[in-house]
């Protein structure tokens, strides 16, 4: 064992030393020292040396501080001021730190993820068991490829406010749909928005997914959906439009049913369609135009499988609702051995949570006026 007043010396050698090849090979040997017998110094004896030795890489060339960094980033003992001052360095340098070092705490990522660019972002998404306060800042500040990076790390903890802007963000973004939907933390109502706008593939993992999900959970999802949906609502109409009027009245002479939707379809009354398609799947419009508006026609199959439409009525409406999309013979055949195929209980639990915020605006609207 080195006695820690010789490794005083050579510090204070390293510190006056004016050669450069000199002062390089001073500071990779007490580096080697240091990691040898990290856990003979105290915390102040530690500072004090991370201290000079940073102090002297700062004039080293890349090279050198990334041999630096890569040797402390294992080190459990590191000097916090030099881990926070390489970990701040060009990303070649950080890299290590940023992916490895236990000398960085939850503040020092939270100011390192406010402060660095999306390169350091990147690399502290891969980082083990990023915690949520970190995550946050990364899933606000990081583009798309610091949020894929995220979103692969199964170990990251991700809020539940986060989760909303990954699956926001997920939209926009295809690279996004397999590994936010694969999360096991995402939230089932989460899950269920993402069927809109994923692969046929992907659409079919959820479903899997959703018939084992606890009964428990799927409530707890609900609650939370319903909160969502009465914050993000626009102030109700004060009047009706006069496609909602003319709904509303078929429904009140038990007229409004899957021959009138057909019949709305077919003469191109568009605004009607879509109300009264809403109103008997107990959709919100909202959603109703989303299922309507997938291109892959899936979530127009769940709904009408839930909403126990005959067949024939989800083969027209996949023929008419979106006139400017053209399938092939085969495309279509698909189609219909997926609505036989998709149980009816399967269908009916997703449509809970796409159900959700139609009953949740009504409870909002009811208190509203109360």
């Amino acid at each position: 064992m080195t006695a820690p007043g010789s490794h005083l010396n050579r510090l204070i050698e390293l510190a006056r030393e004016p050669s450069s090849d000199k002062r390089r090979e001073l500071l990779r040997d007490l580096t080697d020292l240091f990691i040898a017998e990290e856990d003979q110094y105290t915390s102040q004896e530690s500072e004090h040396f991370g201290a000079i030795m940073g102090k002297v890489a700062v004039d080293m060339d890349l090279a050198v501080r990334q041999r630096l960094a890569d040797k402390l980033a294992d080190a459990k003992a590191a000097p916090h001021q030099l881990i926070m001052q390489l970990a701040q360095d060009a990303i070649e340098v950080a890299k290590p730190i940023l992916m490895r070092s236990l000398a960085l705490q939850e503040e020092d990522l939270v100011t390192l993820a406010k402060s660095r660019g999306q390169d350091h972002l990147k690399v502290i998404s891969t980082r083990p068991h990023v915690p949520e306060a970190v995550t946050d800042i990364l899933v606000a500040r990081g583009d798309d490829s610091v949020l894929e990076a995220l979103v692969s790390n199964d170990t990251a903890r991700i809020s539940r406010q986060g989760m909303e802007r990954v699956v926001v963000r997920a939209e926009r973004n295809p690279r996004l749909h397999a590994p936010v939907s694969a999360r096991k933390d995402l939230p089932p109502d989460l899950l269920n928005e993402m069927y809109f706008f994923v692969s046929s593939s992907l659409k079919k993992a959820i479903l899997e997914r959703m018939a084992n999900i606890d009964p428990k959970e799927i409530d707890k999802a609900l609650s939370q959906s319903g909160l969502r949906a009465v914050e993000g609502a626009l102030p109700a109409s004060t009047g009706l439009s006069p496609a909602e009027k003319y709904i509303l009245q078929k429904s009140r002479d038990k007229q409004l049913n899957e021959a009138l939707l057909l019949q709305l379809l077919r003469s191109r009354q568009t605004a009607e369609f879509l109300l009264g398609f809403a109103r008997l799947t107990e959709l919100d419009p909202k959603t109703a135009q989303r299922v309507l508006s997938d291109h892959t026609a899936e979530s127009l199959a769940i709904a009408c499988k839930a909403s126990r439409f005959d067949r024939s009525t989800f083969s027209t409406f996949v023929l008419l609702a979106n006139p400017t999309r053209t399938r092939t013979a085969q495309e279509t055949s698909d189609l219909l051995a997926l609505y036989d195929k998709v149980p009816a209980e399967s269908a009916q639990r997703v449509m809970r949570f796409w159900k959700v915020r139609r009953q949740a605006l009504q409870q909002g609207a009811q208190a509203a006026s109360a």
